[in-house]
């Protein structure tokens, strides 16, 4: 059995094909459309694979050799003698188109050949050696088949495959180049921003070595009491135009104009202290920063000085002794104090308090840069009109830090502020830093831990004294 695989345009030319190769007793086995050619997938063209098989053990029986003449004798005629027949190995075209006219093949709508007449003398019957050699060429031919199959579609798969390699590789350099060019853009940004700095920079140290020498001196002072450097140049700018105005540069001049500077910066610093009108005020703060000291101090104050009956609530139950601490100075100063561990407590310590004139909540000192705490606090705090929120820092504390805090509870409408521990440092900057930064009202400074005592309100002109120093300075 001889099994050809022929790629042609149409069917009648691989007849034709297959009726000159393999002879007019071939059997087409399969026929199939495919594509080929083509690249990475596109343009391929349309062809059709045939499939055909031919039986070239199929003999046909020797000629007979004809005898040599001899000389007449007149015998009796003998019997015929039969001729034996003829056995082949293989099997006759016959049987084989026979095989490819049932199912599978024959609803394949091709039209088989005649067959020819074979010669009486071969033997129809298929032996089972015979039949067994038919099979086996026949599934070696399917297994080809398949297997070319399967190595056209693994073919078409590579090159599906490699054109969206291709493709995403092309996706990946367009975007690296728009990167690159964004990078590159942002670079030169960059660079140009950095130039226009550092010429404004140099352009301002040029106005300032140009400035008198008292401005120079003054602004030297107020940025080592930590003003924030923007605002040094801010003030240095504002004295010496004022200066040039007046037409004088001595010290008595600069300093009376940095000292009337800063009074219009901190003018609306000012608290006007507890509303008469105010009944709850809470104080929250870092840890650490006096809150409960301060709202001992508030308490006798308003209890003394104005005749107000004052109640304690706390809700700083993380410290230890922290409720204790409360609860001496309420016994010292004979006021009712409610501790609270939830925002649910809230009502009933404000109804059993109800008869009160004012109450002072203290809050537990966290660290308030995170903001979780932040909302925290901020679920226990009753909004109102007759309710104030005053914010606790101390001044011993860096700005920064300081800044972090103000920043967190700005968000949830904290203006007031009251500033603690004024005797245990030198540097009062950032009070100018804060005012400028949040707007914040000062109502109240502490400069110690005495009870009633070391508190007092907020005072413009005493902090641009501690600032500037006394004018006898020079």
């Amino acid at each position: 059995m001889k099994v050809k695989r022929y790629i042609v345009d149409d069917l009648p030319e691989a007849v034709q094909m297959i009726r000159s190769e393999l002879g007019s007793d071939a059997v087409i086995l399969n026929t199939k459309e495919i594509r080929i050619g083509g690249f990475l997938g596109m343009f391929r063209k349309k062809r059709m694979e045939v499939i055909a098989a031919t039986d070239e053990s199929a003999k046909k029986p020797p000629a007979r050799v004809p005898q040599p003449a001899r000389p007449f004798e007149r015998k009796l005629a003998a019997p015929p003698v039969e001729e034996p027949s003829i056995s082949l190995p293989s099997m006759p075209s016959n049987a084989v188109r026979e095989r490819y006219t049932q199912a599978p093949f024959a609803d394949s709508g091709r039209t088989m050949a005649a067959p020819k007449s074979e010669p009486k003398r071969v033997t129809e019957q298929l032996t089972f050696s015979q039949m067994a050699s038919f099979q086996s060429t026949l599934e070696k031919a399917n297994a080809v088949h398949e297997s070319e199959e399967f190595q056209d579609r693994s073919s078409e798969q590579h090159i599906d495959t490699q054109a969206a390699t291709l493709a995403a590789a092309v996706q990946h350099l367009d975007a690296r180049e728009s990167r690159n060019a964004k990078d590159e853009t942002s670079a030169l940004m960059q660079e140009l921003r950095s130039m226009k700095d550092m010429m404004t920079k140099m352009s301002k140290q040029q106005a300032f070595r140009s400035m008198p020498e008292a401005v120079m001196k003054l602004s030297r002072r107020i940025a080592e009491q930590g003003v924030d450097p923007a605002y040094v140049e801010q003030f240095a700018e504002a004295v010496n135009k004022q200066l040039e105005e007046k037409g004088v540069a001595d010290w008595d001049a600069a300093y009376e104009c940095a000292r009337i500077l800063l009074l219009s910066w901190l003018e609306n610093a000012k608290g006007s202290g507890i509303a008469n009108s105010t009944r709850i005020v809470h104080f929250v703060g870092p840890t650490g920063v006096g809150k409960t000291t301060t709202i001992a101090k508030l308490a006798a104050e308003q209890s003394f000085s104005h005749q107000r009956k004052v109640g304690f609530i706390t809700a700083d139950t993380y410290r230890i002794a922290a409720v204790d601490q409360l609860r001496t100075y309420a016994d010292i100063l004979n006021v009712p104090l409610e501790v609270v561990f939830s925002p649910s407590e809230l009502m009933r310590a404000y109804k059993k308090l109800s008869d009160l004139d004012l109450l002072f909540m203290d809050t537990a000192g966290r660290n308030y840069r995170n903001e979780l705490f932040v909302s925290e606090v901020n679920s226990l705090l009753s909004p109102g009109e007759q309710t104030e929120t005053v914010l606790v820092l101390s001044m011993t504390h860096k700005y920064n830090d300081m800044k972090q805090v103000a920043s967190q509870f700005a968000k949830y409408g904290v203006n007031q502020l009251l500033l603690t521990k004024f005797d245990e440092t030198d540097s009062f900057g950032a009070i100018i830093n804060l005012v400028k930064e949040f707007d914040f009202r000062i109502s109240y400074t502490t400069c110690g831990q005495a009870v009633p005592d070391d508190i007092k309100p907020f005072d413009p002109e005493d902090l641009v004294g501690r600032i500037l120093g006394a004018p006898t300075d020079e």
